[in-house]
């Protein structure tokens, strides 16, 4: 059974919901790429019980960023399991806009695009070292396979809100060449 279908068995029972991001969130959204892990975004109010759910179903706690709890597979074939908490309301405005979709057996909830572009930028403003290069990478590549305008007002609005602009020139100029 996959890693998404054990996290909608034991979500389900303790009646949460989840958000797949990261790199299985990018190629829903048409950029293939490969991922080491599985990350999703949940309420951070239920940390608790999503802490209590990878440990149930054998993940070793491996790092805890604050923002991001890191846990190793319980197996080497497994996917590694990254848990992004945010606050109720950030949640709630992804979740109401949420991209159904399948992943390895599993019906899961990816953000709309707009929303998985904002987690990116956000990610770039605040990333450091070969981490900004992928999501550098995710974003532009997000952008050839939707063929989102990079001039257009929206586009131009996310790095305004959830990077800044000098991000945006280069990934404009990225673009161009």
């Amino acid at each position: 059974m996959s890693v998404f279908e054990q996290l909608n068995r034991e979500a389900a029972k303790q009646e949460l919901r989840f958000i797949v991001i990261g790199g299985h969130a990018v190629m829903q959204h048409g950029y293939q790429r490969g991922t080491e892990d599985a990350d999703i975004l949940v309420d951070k109010n239920d940390r608790v019980l999503w802490q209590r759910i990878a440990e149930g179903l054998g993940y070793k706690f491996h790092h805890d960023g604050g923002a991001f709890l890191q846990y190793d597979a319980p197996e080497a074939a497994a996917w590694d399991l990254d848990i992004m908490l945010v606050p109720a309301e950030t949640f709630h405005r992804l979740w109401a806009e949420i991209q159904p979709s399948q992943l390895e057996g599993a019906s899961v909830a990816v953000p709309s695009l707009q929303h998985l572009l904002a987690l990116k930028i956000h990610a770039l403003k605040h990333g450091h070292g070969l981490r900004v290069l992928k999501d550098m990478d995710d974003v532009a590549n997000l952008v050839l396979a939707n063929r989102v305008d990079v001039r257009s007002e929206w586009f131009r609005q996310l790095f305004e809100k959830h990077g800044n602009m000098k991000l945006y020139e280069r990934i404009v100029r990225i673009l161009a060449e």
